[in-house]
C-alpha cells in the first residue's frame, strides 16, 4: 500500500518557521524538521511553490545625493538586469531540471511504492510458503516415521509368515507321518481281521469236532450202560459171556475215557482259541481306537 505523502501546508509551516529563525529552508532542513520523512522531490516542489508566493522584502534605502543615487540606481539597475538575466536563465534551467527531477522522483516514488507493495506481497507469500514448507517438512517427517513403522510391521509380518510356513511344513510332515501310520494300522487291522476270520473258522471246526466227540462219548456211555446191563443179565448165565462182556465193557470204558480225554483236550483247545480270539479282538479294537485318534475321531468304547 502506497505511503501518504507530506502536504504543502506541512512544508510551508516548516519553511516559515525556519525563515523566522533566520535559517535557510533547504530540503534537508525541512525534512529533518518533519522527522526525516517525506520525499525530497515532494519537499522541493512545495518549497518552490512557497518561494514563488513569498514577497520580496524591500531594502531600506539611505538618503544619498540624487545624482549619485541616480548613477548608483542606474548601475544597480544595469547590474540587476544583467544579473537578473543570468539568474533568470539559470533559474529557468534549474526549474526545468527541478521539474524533470520532480517528475522523475515522483515516478521513482511511484515505482518504489509499487515495489514496496510487491515486496510486502512477496514477503507475505514467502512467510506463507515458509509455513507450508515447515508443515510439509513436518508431514514428511511423519510420513517417514509412518513408513518406518510400516516397514517394521512388514518385517514382523514376514517373520511371522516364515514361522507359520515352517509350522505348516512341520504339520504337513506330521500329517504325512500320521497318514502313513493310519495306513499301517489299517493294513494291520485288515490282517487282524483276516486272522480273526481264520481263528473263528478254526474255532468253528474245533467246536464241530468237540460236538462230534461229545456225541461219540455220549454214544459210548450209552453203549457201556447197555453192555453193563447185558453183562449183568448174562453174568450168572455164563462165565465166558461175562468175561467177554467184561472185556467189551473195558474196551467201551477205554473208548469212553478216550472220548472224555479227547473232549477235555477239545475244550482246552477251544478255551485257548477263545482266549486268542479275545486277545486278537482286543488288539483289533486298540488298533481301531488308535486309528480313530490319528484321524481326529472320537474313539468308540467297547460294546458300542
Amino acid at each position: 500500500m502506497a505511503r501518504a505523502g507530506i502536504t504543502f501546508e506541512q512544508v510551508v509551516a516548516v519553511a516559515d518557521a525556519l525563515a523566522g529563525e533566520g535559517q535557510q529552508p533547504t530540503i534537508r532542513a525541512v525534512r529533518e524538521r518533519l522527522g526525516d520523512t517525506g520525499s525530497p522531490n515532494t519537499i522541493h516542489k512545495h518549497l518552490s511553490t512557497w518561494r514563488e508566493a513569498r514577497p520580496v522584502a524591500a531594502a531600506a534605502a539611505q538618503e544619498l545625493p540624487q545624482a549619485l543615487t541616480a548613477a548608483i540606481a542606474a548601475e544597480i539597475e544595469r547590474a540587476a538586469v544583467q544579473a537578473r538575466g543570468e539568474i533568470e536563465g539559470r533559474l529557468v534551467q534549474a526549474q526545468a531540471e527541478a521539474a524533470e527531477l520532480a517528475v522523475a522522483g515522483e515516478a521513482l516514488e511511484s515505482e518504489r511504492d509499487t515495489l514496496a507493495e510487491q515486496v510486502a506481497v512477496l514477503t507475505t507469500e514467502r512467510d506463507t510458503l515458509a509455513g507450508k514448507a515447515a508443515q510439509q517438512a513436518t508431514d514428511l517427517a511423519d510420513t517417514q516415521q509412518r513408513i518406518e513403522r510400516e516397514q517394521q510391521a512388514a518385517e514382523v509380518a514376514r517373520v511371522e509368515v516364515a514361522t507359520a510356513r515352517l509350522k505348516i511344513e512341520a504339520q504337513a510332515e506330521r500329517v504325512s507321518e500320521q497318514t502313513a501310520e493310519i495306513e499301517r494300522l489299517r493294513i494291520a487291522l485288515a490282517e487282524a481281521q483276516c486272522g480273526r476270520t481264520a481263528a473263528e473258522q478254526q474255532a468253528a471246526v474245533l467246536a464241530a469236532k468237540l460236538e462230534a466227540t461229545a456225541d461219540r462219548a455220549s454214544r459210548a456211555e450209552a453203549r457201556t450202560e447197555q453192555v453193563e446191563q447185558q453183562a449183568a443179565k448174562t453174568v450168572r448165565a455164563h462165565d465166558t459171556a461175562r468175561a467177554a462182556a467184561a472185556q467189551e465193557a473195558r474196551q467201551a470204558q477205554a473208548e469212553r475215557d478216550d472220548a472224555r480225554k479227547t473232549a477235555a483236550d477239545a475244550r482246552e483247545q477251544a478255551a485257548r482259541l477263545a482266549g486268542q480270539l479275545e486277545a486278537q479282538q482286543q488288539q483289533q479294537q486298540d488298533k481301531a481306537v488308535a486309528a480313530e485318534k490319528a484321524e481326529g475321531k472320537t474313539p468308540k468304547t467297547k460294546g458300542e
